[in-house]
C-alpha cells in the first residue's frame, strides 16, 4: 500500500497526528543535522588549529635546529680557516726547514767529497810509497844479499799493491814487475837447506874414515924431527885456538896436518872446521870461500885417510859435487820497474 492509499484510509485526525510526526521529525533531524555539522566544523577548526600548531611548532623547531646546525657551520667554517692558516704557516715552516736541511746537505756533500778527495790523494800516496819500498827491498835483497826468494816476494806484493789500487798510470810498472819475476824464475836456484844437510853428512862421516898412519924412513932422522917439531906447532897453534870458544878463520894458504897417530882427533876436527867454514860460505854466498874450504877439506880427506875404504871414497865424492854448486849464478837487472816508478811518481809531482 502506497502513501495516498494509507492517507485515504485514515481518518484527519490521524492524518493531523501523523502530519505532525513528521514536521517534528523533520525539524528534529534538522535540529540534529545542525548540531551535527556544527560539531563537525568545530571538529575540524579543532583539528585545523591542531595541525596549525603542530605546523607552528615544527616549524620552530626546524628553525630552531637551522639555526643551530647554520651556528655550527659557522664555527666549522672558522675552525677550518684557522685549520688551513695553520696548515698554510706549517707547511711555509717545513718548507723552510727543508730548504734549510738542502742546503745543510749540500755544504755536508761538498765537505764529503773534499775529505775523499783528501783521504784518496793519501791512501794513493801512501800505496805508491809502499810499492817503492817494496821494490827497493827486492833490489837490495837480490843485489846484496843474494836472496832470490826474498826479492821474489818482495815483487809479488808490489805487483798486488799496484793491482788493488787501480792506478791506470801504474800499469806499465806492472808490466816491468812481471819481467822481473820471470828473469828471476829463470836463475839457476840453490837448494840451500839441501846443500847444508849434505855437508852436515859429510862432517858426520869424518868420524868415521879410516886414518892413514904415516912413518918416516930409519935413515931420515932430521926429516922424522922436522915432523915432530911441525905436528907440536900444530898442536900448539889448535890448542890456541881451541881454549876458548871455537874460531872459524879462512884459510888462505894450505896447511898440511902432518899429525902422528895420537892427534888423530884432531885431524878429524880440522876438517869439520874446513867444512864449517864452507857452511857459513853458503849462507853467505861466498862462492870463493865455499869452494877453497871444499877443496881443501877434500885433499885433507884423500892424503891423510884410507881412500880405499867405501867411507872416504863417497866423502871425496860429495864433496866433489858439492864443490860444483855455484853459488854466485849470473843476477839479472830488477831495478827497472823501480826506475819507472821514481819516474812516474816524478812526473805527477810537477
Amino acid at each position: 500500500m502506497d502513501n495516498k492509499e494509507l492517507d485515504n484510509s485514515l481518518p484527519e485526525e490521524k492524518l493531523e497526528e501523523l502530519s505532525t510526526a513528521e514536521e517534528n521529525d523533520v525539524q528534529t533531524n534538522s535540529t540534529v543535522k545542525s548540531k551535527s555539522g556544527l560539531g563537525l566544523a568545530l571538529l575540524a577548526i579543532i583539528l585545523s588549529l591542531a595541525a596549525l600548531a603542530a605546523c607552528a611548532y615544527l616549524y620552530l623547531t626546524h628553525n630552531n635546529q637551522s639555526q643551530q646546525l647554520l651556528s655550527r657551520i659557522n664555527g666549522l667554517e672558522g675552525t677550518l680557516q684557522n685549520t688551513s692558516t695553520d696548515l698554510v704557516n706549517a707547511q711555509q715552516r717545513v718548507q723552510k726547514n727543508i730548504e734549510r736541511q738542502h742546503a745543510e746537505l749540500l755544504t755536508l756533500k761538498k765537505s764529503l767529497a773534499q775529505l775523499y778527495s783528501i783521504t784518496e790523494n793519501t791512501q794513493q800516496t801512501w800505496s805508491i810509497e809502499e810499492v817503492h819500498q817494496l821494490l827497493q827491498l827486492a833490489v837490495d835483497q837480490l843485489s846484496l844479499a843474494g836472496n832470490i826468494d826474498g826479492a821474489l816476494a818482495a815483487l809479488n806484493i808490489a805487483d798486488r799493491r799496484i793491482a788493488s789500487n787501480g792506478d791506470p798510470e801504474l800499469q806499465s810498472v806492472r808490466q816491468q814487475i812481471a819481467r822481473d819475476i820471470a828473469s828471476l824464475h829463470q836463475i839457476e836456484r840453490i837448494d840451500l837447506a839441501g846443500t847444508i844437510h849434505r855437508l852436515n853428512a859429510v862432517s858426520e862421516s869424518i868420524d868415521h874414515l879410516p886414518v892413514v898412519h904415516y912413518s918416516a924412513a930409519p935413515g931420515n932422522a932430521n926429516s922424522k924431527v922436522a915432523d915432530k917439531e911441525n905436528a907440536d906447532s900444530v898442536w900448539k897453534k889448535i890448542s890456541q885456538d881451541l881454549s876458548g870458544l871455537v874460531k872459524i878463520r879462512r884459510i888462505d894458504q894450505p896447511a898440511i896436518p902432518l899429525l902422528p897417530p895420537d892427534q888423530q882427533v884432531f885431524l878429524r876436527e880440522n876438517t869439520k872446521a874446513l867444512l864449517m867454514t864452507a857452511r857459513l860460505a853458503l849462507l853467505q854466498h861466498d862462492g870463493a870461500a865455499y869452494s877453497k874450504s871444499l877443496q881443501q877439506a877434500k885433499q885433507w880427506i884423500t892424503r891423510y885417510f884410507n881412500t880405499e875404504s867405501h867411507n872416504t871414497q863417497w866423502a871425496v865424492s860429495e864433496l866433489e859435487k858439492l864443490a860444483a854448486v855455484n853459488l854466485e849464478p849470473q843476477l839479472p837487472d830488477i831495478s827497472g820497474s823501480l826506475s819507472q816508478l821514481q819516474a812516474i811518481t816524478k812526473g805527477n809531482q810537477r
